[in-house]
């Protein structure tokens, strides 16, 4: 995996897991990796400020902390990365690991989802997919309407 769509799958999936039932296990998980197979301290106490700011942020202002801490949590996995590239595959089996495995449903008749989506029609019926913006792959020029 290109290590720039690597970094960025592993700091928005961290985010989304600090509130979730199994937090705990994923900030054992993520304090080991960084302390190369020994808990990190400092490590733990960034990932515990992370979540504090997180499940303290009203509803309104969810997004933009959220992608500001992601990006921030990209930033040191670019980091380690960079420091120690062997840790390449453990982040990846990592981010494997606690990535949402399922579709997201959003409002307004959307769907958001980080991984496949298939429309499909049966029985007679009519399926449709519209994509607003652009589609970038690793390794491929955009796609969408600003491109062709």
């Amino acid at each position: 995996m290109v290590v720039e769509t690597l970094v960025a799958l592993a700091g928005n999936a961290l985010v989304q897991s600090m509130v979730t039932d199994g937090w705990e296990g994923v900030r054992h998980k993520v304090a080991r990796l960084f302390g190369r197979g020994k808990p990190d301290p400092a490590i733990e106490k960034r990932l515990d400020t992370t979540r504090d700011q997180l499940t303290a942020t009203p509803p309104d202002k969810l997004d933009a902390v959220q992608a500001n801490l992601a990006q921030q949590w990209q930033t040191r996995f670019a980091d380690l990365l960079a420091d120690h590239p062997d840790a390449q595959a453990e982040l990846e089996a990592l981010v494997e690991e606690i990535r949402p495995s399922g579709p997201v449903t959003a409002t307004d008749h959307s769907v958001a989802a980080g991984r496949d989506v298939n429309v499909t029609a049966s029985g007679g019926s009519v399926a449709a997919g519209v994509i607003h913006g652009n589609v970038t792959l690793p390794g491929t020029p955009p796609i969408g309407p600003a491109n062709g």
